[in-house]
């Protein structure tokens, strides 16, 4: 896999981090990050070990982006030319059909202040947030890709036309991976912000949930419009209509202009940022080892 396109899926992928319909999963998320390292049962823990525990939850999260994500970048590793070619004329039905879900959903939660539906109303809710144990914070990262993918499928659509085009197993599953990647630096980002802002922020979650699901209803209206029409652009071509001709093209010259801009400087910036990521998770863990040995002094 060529470097930029490895850095464009990346880029991909921490953008898609902060897509609508991954908004009905924030507040019990931001929830469990603050009062999970700073809550009143930990008043007293160090900053520095609030930091770990929120990098470790970041961490755990990614890993069920990644496992996620590999998953399909296997599937589509597995699937023959002649199949490929028989599936993917029904992704645009498929794009449209979500592009209207989530405008229905999006409706529910501009009314209600929630999610509501079989199987809805738990992902809005902090009662229902991941514990402390690994395996339940991996699901709710495997959960957040999964509830993404129905705002976010343009972009993921390029990186599985990334994949198509690749040879070889590992270069097919690269571009998923790398996609997983970015969305977790993303989150990564989110969780250590979470952890130093502490337990104002999570009281301000609590307090304001309603407001922030409406406000997220609207985001995914607008975004299942944009979903809609997007499907709707590459299916009527086929029966003759040319009239959302145009917004093929626009997005076409979107993706374009942002592959040349990471050709010529994105990747630069992109390692930077993952080594400066890398220099502060390190710092991160030892400061928290040497809280606790302070800590455990003290006693």
């Amino acid at each position: 896999m060529d470097i930029a396109d490895a850095a464009y899926a990346l880029l991909l992928g921490a953008v898609a981090a902060f897509n609508p319909c991954g908004f009905a999963l924030l507040p019990a998320y931001v929830t469990v990050i603050v009062t999970g390292t700073a809550g009143r049962d930990d008043a007293a823990v160090p900053r520095a070990v609030a930091l770990r525990r929120a990098l470790g939850f970041a961490a755990a999260m990614t890993a069920g982006f990644v496992a996620v994500f590999t998953a399909l970048g296997l599937l589509f590793g597995g699937v023959s030319l002649s199949l490929q070619a028989t599936v993917l004329p029904a992704v645009s039905y498929v794009t449209a059909v979500l592009g209207a879900l989530v405008i229905a959903l999006g409706a529910v939660m501009i009314r209600h202040g929630e999610l509501r539906g079989p199987g809805l109303g738990a992902l809005g809710r902090a009662s229902h947030a991941p514990g402390r144990t690994f395996a339940s914070q991996l699901a709710y990262g495997a959960t957040f890709a999964v509830a993404s993918l129905s705002c976010t499928i343009g972009l993921f659509l390029v990186v599985v036309t990334q994949a198509l085009a690749a040879s070889g197993a590992v270069a097919t599953v690269a571009p998923f991976l790398a996609y997983a990647i970015g969305m977790g630096a993303s989150v990564v980002i989110v969780s250590l912000a979470a952890a130093l802002a502490g337990n104002g922020l999570a009281a301000a979650v609590r307090r304001r949930t309603p407001l922030l699901m409406r406000a997220g209803g609207v985001l995914m209206v607008l975004a299942g419009l944009y979903v809609t029409v997007f499907g709707l652009a590459e299916i009527l071509p086929r029966f003759g209509i040319h009239a959302l001709d145009a917004v093929l093209l626009t997005t076409a010259r979107w993706q374009s202009s942002i592959s040349l801009a990471i050709q010529s400087w994105g990747t630069p910036v992109l390692v930077t940022l993952v080594a400066v990521a890398a220099v502060a998770s390190a710092w991160v863990v030892l400061a928290a080892r040497r809280a606790e040995r302070a800590a455990s002094d003290v006693r």
